[in-house]
């Protein structure tokens, strides 16, 4: 071969390479721009809209003292619960109060993954069976974190199509912290009057859950 057609072989094969690099460059930061823009989508699609600030809560009364120990005795038992007044997601009002019913309180977090399975186990149940007419039955949306996983909360229980009304705790937590709530997801049951009838944390199954609501509208014929 001679030497000018090697080198204009040569030549050939650098303008391919470089083409070649300039392709897999031009590909990789295309790549790299729809990636992000993907995630500025999707930021932007997880929230909804939602913003924490726009739920206010009202709190009367005395906040209840934390949450004790398993097994230990509730001082809270019998005293009067804090009355709320709220919004839920679609900013409709919702208030805590006595009304003249037992009141089944579920405390729920969205970062908590036992809130998220007693949300998905007891959804379609209620769906399904309908709480008795003779209880009120609310869930606390509360320690909202936009750091934390599964936010914002408004998706998830859309998500699950949660039947239950949903107040929205504000950004201090405030219905959480007037219940003494420490860990979640938390059941707080209020009598026909408003006052503590019980006080417990973690996740229930479907089968006690029916036999709360049973007892208590048994209790409250």
């Amino acid at each position: 071969m001679e030497s000018s057609q090697y080198y204009q072989y040569m030549d050939i094969g650098l303008k391919m390479k470089s083409n070649f690099l300039k392709f897999t460059i031009n590909i990789f930061t295309i790549s790299i721009i729809t990636f992000i823009t993907s995630m500025i989508f999707i930021s932007g699609c997880s929230n909804d809209g939602f913003n924490h600030s726009d739920f206010k809560v009202e709190v009367k009364g005395n906040n209840l003292m934390k949450m004790p120990k398993k097994g230990t005795v509730d001082p809270a038992i019998g005293i009067n619960a804090p009355e709320i007044t709220g919004i839920s997601f679609e900013k409709q009002p919702i208030q805590i109060r006595p009304s003249g019913k037992f009141t089944i309180i579920l405390f729920l977090a969205h970062w908590c993954q036992h809130c998220r399975s007693e949300v998905d186990m007891l959804g379609p149940w209620i769906i399904d069976n309908p709480i008795s007419k003779n209880l009120d039955f609310i869930s606390v949306a509360t320690s909202i974190d936009n750091s934390r996983p599964n936010y914002p909360p408004d998706i998830w229980l859309n998500q699950e199509d949660w039947p239950v009304k949903t107040i929205v705790d504000d950004i201090e937590s405030s219905i959480g912290k007037s219940f003494g709530i420490t860990s979640f997801p938390t059941w707080i049951i209020l009598d026909e009057k408003g006052k503590v009838y019980n006080r417990f944390s973690g996740s229930i199954t479907t089968k006690a859950f029916v036999n709360l609501t049973t007892f208590l509208s048994e209790e409250n014929n």
